[in-house]
């Protein structure tokens, strides 16, 4: 078994996706998702998992980059999710590990999904004290796009509705979307709206967003807080990158074979730092492009209080 451990947590990796299986804090399991093993065909393949190389949605499959416009692979309606039909979450990462670190590694060769430049990415994660992070890395001998993030589902419960979570998150504005779910290219403000988690409050509804955080796109941040008000028990999220993208398992039907029972709607929350979605589609959002010989990073951290 892939895990890291001290006296309280307890982290448990899968190397599908490079994926954060379980975190037991305090003896409960604040991620909800897949047994370990899961089949692909049955089970959740973001639940955990790294996704990318794009992590959210593409509009019409489709991106400009340097004067051409570049087509990649459709795996929902016409658009493109997390990086296409064969993403990097349903693939097998190598992995290697010390006491208080595991790596997972993964080439992506040119033209994979439609994505142009052979990508080689990196996932380091580590446990230190009340603290477990995650460093994505990634290098591409083209230029191309890049959004890795990682898509586990949290409950501070450990169970039950996640609604009944209390969330704080640090983000002046958030992203309108469609009824596909893309983003419009609006970044509105939240005051006034139920979009405004900028306090400490319960989480009550359904959500499918994708939050701007207040501060410095690359500068270590607190974007997120998820409490659980009956235990007190209490995350805290930080990222390197310039937005959360958060979910409330809204389409989990009960079907999906889970750690206990089934995945039942709104169990679990995603929370995934991220560049917007669809940014290259969208001037006016932080720019996805990387370039040979730049490193592409995204730097995450779970705090637990």
């Amino acid at each position: 078994m892939l895990e890291l451990r001290n006296d309280r947590l307890h982290a448990i990796f899968d190397p599908l996706g490079a994926r954060l299986q379980s975190l037991i804090v305090d003896g409960v399991d604040v991620v909800q998702g897949n047994v370990l093993g899961f089949d692909l065909k049955t089970g959740d393949p973001y639940a955990g998992a790294v996704a990318g190389r794009y992590a959210g949605r593409i509009t019409n499959a489709e991106f400009p980059l340097d004067g051409a416009i570049v087509k990649v692979t459709p795996n929902v309606g016409n658009f493109q999710l997390h990086g296409g039909p064969d993403n990097f979450a349903v693939r097998k990462w190598e992995v290697d590990a010390d006491d208080y670190s595991i790596w997972f590694t993964l080439h992506s060769p040119d033209g994979d999904q439609g994505y142009p430049g052979a990508v080689d990415a990196t996932a380091i994660y580590k446990l230190k004290d009340n603290v477990l992070s995650l460093e994505l890395e990634a290098t591409t001998t083209k230029p191309t796009i890049m959004n890795l993030t990682n898509h586990a589902y949290w409950n501070m419960a450990g169970g039950g509705s996640v609604l009944e979570n209390e969330l704080q998150i640090n983000a002046s504005a958030y992203l309108p979307l469609s009824e596909a779910l893309l983003p419009s290219g609006e970044i509105r403000n939240v005051e006034g709206t139920r979009w405004d988690f900028r306090k400490l409050r319960k989480i009550a509804e359904s959500y499918d967003n994708c939050f701007c955080l207040d501060g410095p796109r690359g500068t270590m941040k607190h974007g997120l807080t998820l409490r659980d008000p009956k235990s007190g028990r209490t995350m805290e999220v930080w990222t390197t990158e310039c937005a959360i993208q958060m979910y409330t398992a809204i389409r989990w039907d009960g079907t999906v074979p889970a750690k206990s029972g089934t995945l039942q709607p709104s169990q679990g929350f995603a929370i995934e730092p991220q560049n917007y979605p669809d940014a290259p589609n969208h001037a006016n959002f932080p720019s996805a492009v990387v370039r040979p010989g730049e490193t592409y990073k995204n730097v995450m951290e779970w705090r637990f209080l």
